[in-house]
């Protein structure tokens, strides 16, 4: 998926396996206007706090990415895409806030956020990222995820491959 979608972005800069790391998020997030993950993803309703990305390990760390330590991140992203299972749940806790990454990632600055309400299948998900970020070239970011739906839509016609993902934000 990274490379799929890095061939229609010639400066992209994919970081694949060990190198997808927190460590990097931490030290080159900041310098970019698209962030995607394509990874797993895991939502945790009793702890939504620890909630998080699963990336590659670094030294004397999981590699889970969690909404706590995404309100410590400092992003200048007009884009983050989480291409991963359950990544827009959220808890509503005190008041009315949802916890969630979805939460983190604006709170860390990203302007919008593609995320997904429950578990995704890697080739189907392929095709939909591909076209969205084909889209972006010409369109809103709205208008670009509703497009690549409906060319999802019409290659694999079951919501359950199209519908999880939805957007956040600007």
């Amino acid at each position: 998926e990274a490379r799929a979608i890095s061939s229609l972005w010639p400066d992209a800069k994919v970081l694949l396996r060990g190198q997808a790391s927190k460590d990097a998020i931490w030290a080159i997030g900041a310098q970019y206007q698209y962030i995607h993950f394509a990874t797993h993803g895991q939502f945790d309703a009793a702890k939504p706090l620890v909630s998080g990305l699963l990336l590659a390990g670094d030294p004397g760390g999981s590699g889970r990415l969690t909404v706590d330590e995404l309100y410590e991140l400092s992003l200048s992203a007009d884009l983050v895409t989480m291409s991963a299972c359950e990544t827009a749940m959220g808890k509503v806790t005190n008041g009315d806030d949802v916890v969630g990454l979805t939460r983190g990632f604006i709170y860390a600055g990203a302007r919008a956020i593609v995320a997904t309400l429950w578990p995704i299948i890697d080739r189907e998900t392929m095709f939909l990222m591909a076209e969205f970020y084909r889209n972006l070239k010409t369109m809103g970011k709205a208008a670009a995820l509703r497009q690549a739906q409906l060319a999802t839509l019409r290659k694999y016609p079951h919501p359950f491959y199209w519908a999880a993902f939805q957007i956040t934000g600007d």
